[in-house]
């Protein structure tokens, strides 16, 4: 399907074998860096006193959330040109994070890539109609209207993708259970216990209690990382001008895989910290080209036009969270909680 969207785009085959490109050096000494920052930002924090360990929470969630992306990268088979360290690398940098590298891919590579935006199918952020909100049991439109706030966002990732999907092969998410999907659940399960020690340990080192040092060094940053990757996955796919679709046949007539995703421009240097994760219409029409190229492709979409774009401001970030609450999958828009019809406003 991506390769087909590319030439509906007009690039030739050279081209996106260019933008395909895979290295080996680039992105090896990428990762090396990520993870000296990462294990040197830990290090500080737990040595530290409390109020600089504090600050320091942090740029540690943010290490964990550069490190999600290159195991993100590396789960498409983007990363390296080894496909062997690729799945290396994917599960070495999926593990602060706490994640399954199996079930990852089956969620986001053959679920969210293959149908994002229908209705039943991609469960990342659908949203709900008008008729699904008012028919839903009181307690659960509370957690849907609060996650949907500007505030609330920064929780969704947490209560409704990672714990339920991303952790173990619960019964109901996986329909048929791979040995893969529990090795690599042992070996988040695995890697915890010794994280949690190793914090323990150092923290003891520079006179902190057990404690503090799990929240300093464990806790904070989880929650800080979990918060960024659920604002980022909300970006990517919920704008007005994005469309969610009720069938498969709806998505590939509108080429959906470009229509429902949106890239978000940063000011400096937040953009280049999550290393080009924002240029999301070029991810979703090729997920295959890695990080370090996705950004030549955005520039090259975006000359042709037609794509959902927009510059982050606090202001419009609250304004996309104000009109998109419900939709209505009929008339292809947005409605807020009151059933008034939003319109679908242009990239900005």
């Amino acid at each position: 399907m991506t390769a087909e969207l590319a030439q509906q785009q007009g690039f030739t085959r050279a081209e996106r074998q260019d933008f395909a490109r895979r290295r080996i050096l680039l992105p090896a000494a990428l990762l090396v860096s990520v993870l000296l920052l990462y294990a040197n930002l830990l290090f500080l924090s737990l040595a530290s006193p409390t109020l600089i360990s504090a600050a320091l929470t942090v740029p540690c969630g943010m290490a964990i959330g550069m490190l999600f992306i290159i195991g993100h990268d590396a789960c498409h088979n983007a990363f390296t040109a080894s496909t062997r360290l690729n799945r290396l690398i994917g599960r070495l940098s999926f593990l602060p994070a706490l994640h399954s590298f199996s079930l990852w891919d089956l969620a986001h590579n053959r679920t969210h890539h293959r149908y994002n935006n229908i209705r039943g199918v991609d469960y990342v952020w659908e949203p709900m109609t008008l008729d699904e909100y008012r028919g839903t049991p009181w307690a659960r439109r509370v957690v849907y209207r609060f996650c949907r706030a500007p505030i609330g966002v920064a929780f969704y990732y947490l209560i409704h993708i990672w714990a339920p999907r991303l952790v173990l092969p619960l019964p109901g998410f996986i329909e048929r259970l791979r040995p893969v999907y529990a090795l690599d659940s042992m070996l988040v399960l695995t890697f915890l216990p010794l994280q949690l020690w190793s914090i323990v340990a150092i923290g003891e080192t520079f006179d902190k209690g057990p404690w503090e040092s799990l929240l300093l060094g464990v806790a904070v940053p989880f929650l800080i990382w979990s918060g960024f990757m659920s604002f980022a996955i909300y970006l990517h796919h919920t704008h007005p001008a994005v469309k969610w679709y009720s069938s498969l046949a709806e998505w590939t007539a509108d080429r959906g895989a470009l229509q429902g995703a949106v890239a978000v421009r940063f000011p400096w240097p937040f953009g280049p910290l999550v290393l080009s994760i924002m240029e999301h219409n070029a991810h979703h029409l090729s997920p295959g080209v890695p990080l370090y190229n996705l950004s030549c492709l955005q520039r090259a979409l975006e000359e042709q036009g037609n794509l959902v774009t927009w510059r982050f401001t606090w202001r419009a970030y609250r304004r996309v969270c104000r009109r998109c609450k419900l939709y209505d999958y009929v008339a292809g828009r947005w409605a807020s909680f009151d059933s008034r019809p939003c319109s679908n406003g242009p990239s900005q």
